[in-house]
């Protein structure tokens, strides 16, 4: 028998969903999996498929010990962090990306809000003005260290050139020299609406207080149910795209739903489903890390 030859995409892939269910963020609640709405019949009949998919795929079963919300998400963007992470250093286009954590004041573009800030912080009356907390803090960035001028080529700019290029953030030897943000992954579990409202809100904050060129904005869940995607993959201007976990289990699902039961509210979530896809406003986790090395 010919063995299958597996990739280091599909091995990523294989490894996020493993650990999601080890960790226990995908797991079940009174028989229900964690991504799903209970209340909402077809997010969970949705869930149900693509639970099966997986555990089918994996040989692994879901257990019943289920996370506290808060622990959920942490977990979450920590197995997202580690497949960019580990997918990235695969890619060879764009070697130099890198994956991090922390408040956005760590990052070039954003390096002025820390003293807009600690001003905030110390005057009640520009609280008042200007409102609450600046400094973000996103679930995932993918940054790029500043280069030296040696880095750029042999040529490109030599001791001569010293007073060219003063303002650009990616020399070494410009102010502020700190790590230039490239992306901002937002991990959102599952998308209630308050989720997708946050998603958004963080979006335009990045956009708005940014200096320079504006990092690429996205988001990754885990949510089953189309309409909840489509309140945050419909549109344009704030978050560039949206990331399943898994996608195409869940286009699977949703078929498979749809064709079981062919109500018009189904139809309707495979139609919203299709749209986003077609669009291109909905991917697959797998299409993520290709994204972020561009």
């Amino acid at each position: 028998m010919r063995l299958r030859r597996v990739g280091a995409l599909r091995t990523a892939r294989d490894e996020l969903h493993r650990r999601l269910i080890s960790k226990r963020a995908l797991a079940l609640r009174n028989g229900v999996p964690t991504i799903a709405d209970a209340d909402s019949k077809m997010s969970s009949a949705i869930a149900q498929e693509v639970v099966a998919t997986l555990t089918h795929r994996l040989g692994v079963a879901l257990s019943t010990e289920v996370l506290s919300d808060q622990s959920q998400g942490s977990v979450f963007a920590v197995i997202v962090k580690d497949f960019i992470e580990a997918v990235l250093a695969r890619i060879k286009v764009g070697g130099w990306l890198c994956v991090s954590g922390g408040t956005i004041d760590r990052y070039a573009q954003y390096a002025h809000l820390g003293e807009i800030q600690r001003l905030i912080n110390t005057s009640p009356e520009l609280r008042l003005t200007l409102g609450g907390d600046y400094i973000i803090a996103p679930d995932v960035v993918v940054y790029r260290e500043p280069l030296r001028d040696d880095q750029f080529g042999e040529g490109v700019i030599d001791a001569t050139d010293q007073d060219l290029a003063k303002s650009t953030f990616i020399r070494q030897g410009n102010p502020p020299a700190l790590p230039v943000m490239h992306a901002s992954v937002s991990c959102k579990w599952t998308l209630r609406s308050d989720r997708a409202q946050n998603a958004r809100t963080e979006a335009l904050n990045l956009l708005r207080l940014r200096k320079g060129r504006a990092p690429a904005i996205v988001v990754v869940t885990g949510e089953p149910l189309p309409s909840r995607l489509a309140s945050l993959a419909d549109g344009t201007g704030d978050v560039d795209r949206v990331y399943h976990v898994a996608l195409y289990e869940v286009q699977t699902a949703v078929d498979m739903v749809v064709k079981a039961n062919p109500t018009a509210a189904g139809r309707k979530q495979k139609a919203d489903l299709a749209r986003m896809v077609d669009g291109r406003r909905l991917a697959d986790i797998s299409d993520l890390p290709f994204d972020l090395a561009t």
